[in-house]
């Protein structure tokens, strides 16, 4: 005898499956942020919680790991979004945030949308211009400093005016071009993450031979802007080689950050 089919799940019983399904998330997001404060109480036992709680390294496995691991299941964009909010909360958890930079690039919409899905609702300090942000940032250690690639603070920051402080990040983190929009200045400590990128200043073009070659390249207040693959150093080879034989190009490493995830659209 032929058996009845299955009866059909209402709407009500679907609803009903999100809404436990929502739960489980609401738990696991309460375990998460619980556990930051665990990280928060350790560091007050060793004497750290005054250092930044950024690890932009650390930050960038996590994501990589999760798009990786979806495998298309979860949009890589909505992926992004719900972790890099994560973060930010675990971050601010931790310490407040302030982000500086010149009362001109943050007149760019765009520029404060893309710091805000990356770093939360942090604070913005805008200041006349770039030398005088990353000055003030220099004298914060736990704050940040944002410039458009593409804006005048190649000369400020040769002059040494951000101090100890590098790039420690670009935006956006999700691209489909490798030239990033966004650098993000700090004295958080670079760690490597095996998929990296150095990005140096010269006073004029590397040579056509130098390995690596650079993923991108551009000019800025009359410097030239090179991103090399790895997580290089002044004092290692191959930049030790290069600054040795070419001193004219006085070169300045600037940062070294956690290659972007490349996206295709």
């Amino acid at each position: 005898m032929e058996q009845p089919p299955p009866p059909q799940e209402s709407l009500d019983d679907i609803r009903r499956e999100i809404d436990r399904i929502d739960d489980g998330i609401l738990k696991l997001v309460a375990q998460r942020l619980d556990v930051v404060d665990r990280v928060r109480a350790h560091k007050a036992q060793t004497a750290t919680l005054g250092t930044s709680p950024i690890r932009p390294g650390r930050e960038a496995q996590i994501l990589r790991r999760l798009i990786e691991r979806a495998q298309g299941a979860v949009p890589a964009d909505l992926l992004f979004r719900i972790w890099r909010a994560l973060i930010a909360a675990a971050t601010l958890k931790q310490a407040p945030l302030r982000i500086h930079g010149s009362a001109e690039f943050f007149a760019s919409a765009t520029s404060q949308t893309m710091l805000r899905e990356y770093f939360g609702p942090t604070a913005f300090c805008d200041h006349p211009g770039e030398a005088i942000a990353l000055e003030t940032l220099s004298r914060n250690t736990g704050d940040l400093a944002a410039v458009a690639i593409d804006g005048p603070w190649a000369r400020a920051w040769m002059e040494g005016r951000a101090g100890p402080a590098q790039v420690i990040s670009v935006l956006p983190f999700l691209t489909t071009s490798p030239t990033p929009r966004l650098l993000v200045f700090g004295h958080a400590r670079a760690e490597p993450t095996g998929a990296d990128e150095t990005l140096v200043l010269t006073d004029g073009q590397l040579p056509r031979d130098f390995a690596p070659q650079p993923l991108w390249q551009m000019k800025t207040g009359g410097l030239q802007l090179t991103s090399l693959p790895g997580f290089l150093a002044e004092h290692q080879a191959p930049l030790v080689g290069l600054a040795r034989s070419n001193g004219s190009l006085a070169l300045s490493v600037v940062g070294r950050y956690p290659s972007p995830v490349e996206i295709r659209t």
